[in-house]
């Protein structure tokens, strides 16, 4: 999953780094330049490529993870819906090399989202004699390197089964950052998607500006409910944030239980324990600095 966690980096830089990020141009050449590669790599590999490369189908699918259905079929029988246990689904992602990386990228480039709008970090950059597109480089690859070497660390700690090798344990345990980081995601953009959805809602309907209304959807505007309950927002992005962090502890304990030697199944856990919370912390302290 190497080539969608180096994908998923260049459209969050793209996002929140690039200083042309909003000209039409640029998109356009990012957008053509990400179908080139698809094309070409699908060409080359066949479909597996775009499950281990498209960013945003590995993304999409490691979110799906955590869906309370799943297709059932027997030998007998054709494919159907059943309901599980989001849990039981995100414990069957696979372990496949360059999860950590998926999962850094993601969880590292959320805070940054945060930290980039903080007080301190606004500070600092009309502080510093260099510009404020250096240093938010510098803090995006810092904040998404150093995810990632923070939760290897607590994994890497953890003491390990004899089956089991220390180097795979960062992406044994991976999956269970999904919550966390479906939380943030929850956390951060809700308004942007309740408000600016909306919008789409109307640009649907009359995508050239010519006074169309294609599905009845061209009067529909924002209401920015959330901006006049404050208070119900911050609730909410909280309580996303602490579910966020239980489901992944116990995904992440879950997943212990099965690596770890029955006489380490509880100190063996705290290293990872320490780094979750630490997450948890941290998290939330970003979310109000923001």
């Amino acid at each position: 999953m190497w080539p969608a966690a180096i994908g998923l980096f260049a459209f969050v830089w793209l996002e929140l780094v690039y200083d042309n990020s909003s000209q039409l141009g640029d998109v356009r050449l990012w957008c053509v330049t990400y179908l080139a590669i698809m094309l070409v790599g699908g060409a080359v590999f066949g479909s597996g490529f775009y499950e281990k490369a498209d960013p945003f189908e590995v993304f999409s699918t490691l979110a799906a993870r955590i869906s309370p259905w799943r297709t059932e079929q027997t030998a007998t029988s054709r494919p159907r819906i059943v309901l599980c246990s989001p849990l039981a689904n995100l414990a069957a992602t696979p372990a496949t090399a360059g999860l950590t990386a998926v999962m850094a990228v993601l969880f590292g480039s959320t805070a940054f989202d945060s930290f980039g709008k903080s007080e301190w970090w606004l500070r600092t950059i009309y502080g510093s004699s260099l510009s404020a597109n250096v240093l938010n480089n510098i803090a995006l690859i810092v904040f998404c390197v150093g995810a990632g070497v923070v939760f290897a660390a607590g994994c890497v700690l953890t003491r390990a089964a004899k089956d089991v090798r220390r180097a795979r344990l960062p992406d044994l345990f991976a999956h269970s950052l999904v919550p966390i980081i479906v939380a943030y995601f929850v956390a951060h953009y809700l308004t942007l998607f309740v408000d600016y959805g909306l919008q789409t809602l109307s640009l649907v309907s009359d995508p050239f500006g010519k006074g169309w209304d294609l599905f009845g959807t061209a009067g529909v505007a924002p209401t920015f409910w959330f901006s006049y309950h404050p208070t119900f927002l911050a609730t909410l992005k909280v309580l996303a944030v602490v579910v966020g962090h239980v489901a992944a502890a116990v995904a992440a304990h879950d997943r212990a239980l099965q690596v770890l030697p029955s006489t380490h199944r509880i100190t063996g856990q705290l290293p990872l324990l320490i780094t979750m919370v630490g997450f948890t912390a941290g998290g939330l302290m970003l979310l109000f600095s923001a």
